[in-house]
């Protein structure tokens, strides 16, 4: 048997992907049901709910999220709990700090996206549920217990479409019905996941001046970076809601649900690969070169391998999601179609840029990461803009598409360049470090 199908990083990243596809595929299928309760319009405004879900959660917890990883094998068991601590609690002042600009510009943000100020508090106490699930299961990927991960999920997708089932199927609560189940799912499973790390020792009640700002330090550079990822998304159903209608944000939101689910397909595979490489990259720096090179150009091959595999699996999830929207879907949303290629092409361009973009958070280059990735969602609000009045609602999706490719090849080679690896396959030992 080959070595590659032994690993821990392919059983890993089965289990992941396994159990990642059931919990998506659980609310998954509840879509084509629920098309059938619910219009396009609908639709748009739970959607324009995930929006700011979206956002706050970049704000709230997401950048503070990613440093953890990087530094689970470097502190010992009792520092880690204090770190893991301070990063709860920062997350809890800015979860506050959020809710006090809710309220003053919660007239605003109606306007913006049709959310009444009730839904804004309400997805604001979700969030800071949500960074405490966010937590507890970074912990078990990085103590590569996917079986742990995996069943959390599935237990938390199994919740949501139960609630939505009674809510929006027999109770006939529309929009509102899908969104109180998504809350109620997600802040009892926060309570389980602030239960657990309690019982793990996890959580203690001691401020840590230096986590924190350490936690800063690496976290305010990436949150442009995050940031560009919500703008990407955010900002074209904010366009798409105001210029066109809330049933085409509907629409596109369709497209990109079956985009979203190939992108889990990809993120499953990340969250093994992820501590897989941070846990090589931190090895290889207390060995000598000559040790390393081989296992370098082994991983180099992995990676090329694993970018020809995204491409040919996102060709094959197009063609099946075009499949089951007509078979399955209430025809006012086979529209949604027209924005499915593009759609598809957005989340196969991210699923190659998180191949390297691991490399730009190991060498802490999280500046340079931030700069390059929201000037570019910054270019995109421009074109989104202008191919809306050009193409009409299919531009703000041919645009995503577009800076998606240019975003990864643009982290590509800066990844190339900041952890210097035998990229060519022909390198010798004098220029690879």
């Amino acid at each position: 048997m080959p070595s590659f199908l032994t690993s821990s990083l392919f059983k890993n990243s089965s289990i992941y992907i396994i159990t990642d596809g059931i919990s998506q595929a659980i609310p998954f299928l509840l879509l084509p049901l629920i098309s059938h309760y619910l219009s396009p319009a609908d639709y748009g405004i739970i959607t324009n709910f995930n929006v700011l879900f979206a956002i706050l959660s970049i704000i709230c917890f997401m950048t503070t999220a990613g440093v953890l990883p990087v530094i689970y094998y470097k502190k010992d068991k009792e520092a880690l709990r204090l770190y893991i601590s301070n990063m709860l609690f920062l997350n809890t002042i800015v979860t506050v700090g959020c809710l006090v600009m809710t309220l003053i510009f919660n007239r605003t943000i109606d306007h913006l996206i049709q959310l009444p100020l009730f839904y804004q508090i309400l997805c604001l106490v979700t969030v800071w549920f949500a960074s405490i699930t966010n937590l507890n299961m970074i912990l078990w990927r990085c103590e590569e217990r996917p079986w742990s991960f995996g069943k959390y999920k599935i237990a938390l997708s199994s919740l949501n479409i139960i609630i939505t089932i009674w809510f929006v199927v027999i109770l006939l609560w529309g929009w509102q019905g899908r969104v109180y189940s998504q809350c109620i799912a997600i802040i009892v499973f926060g309570a389980i996941s602030l239960w657990i790390l309690i019982r793990r020792e996890y959580f203690v009640l001691k401020i840590s001046k230096q986590d924190m700002l350490h936690v800063l330090f690496f976290a305010l550079p990436l949150l442009p970076h995050a940031l560009s990822f919500w703008l990407k998304s955010g900002i074209n159903k904010i366009y798409l809601t105001d210029m066109c209608s809330l049933s085409e944000n509907g629409l596109y939101s369709v497209a990109l649900t079956w985009g979203g689910a190939l992108s889990m397909f990809f993120l499953a595979f990340n969250n093994a690969y992820a501590p897989y490489l941070y846990k090589k990259l931190s090895f290889w720096e207390t060995q000598s070169y000559d040790t390393t090179y081989q296992d370098k150009i082994r991983l180099v091959k992995m990676t090329y391998i694993c970018l020809l595999g995204t491409l040919l699996i996102s060709f094959l999830a197009y063609w099946v999601s075009l499949f089951i929207i007509k078979l399955t879907y209430a025809p006012s949303y086979f529209a949604s179609i027209r924005f499915l290629p593009w759609a598809i092409m957005d989340v196969a361009f991210n699923g190659c840029y998180w191949m390297f973009v691991c490399f730009l958070y190991h060498t802490l280059k999280t500046k340079l990461l931030g700069a390059i990735t929201f000037s570019l969602s910054i270019a995109q609000i421009g074109l989104s803009y202008v191919s809306i009045l050009w193409l009409g609602s299919t531009g703000v999706a041919i645009s995503a598409a577009f800076i998606s490719f240019i975003t990864f090849i643009i982290i590509a080679y800066v990844a190339m360049r900041s952890y210097r690896l035998p990229w060519g396959l022909k390198c010798t030992n004098k220029t690879v470090s």
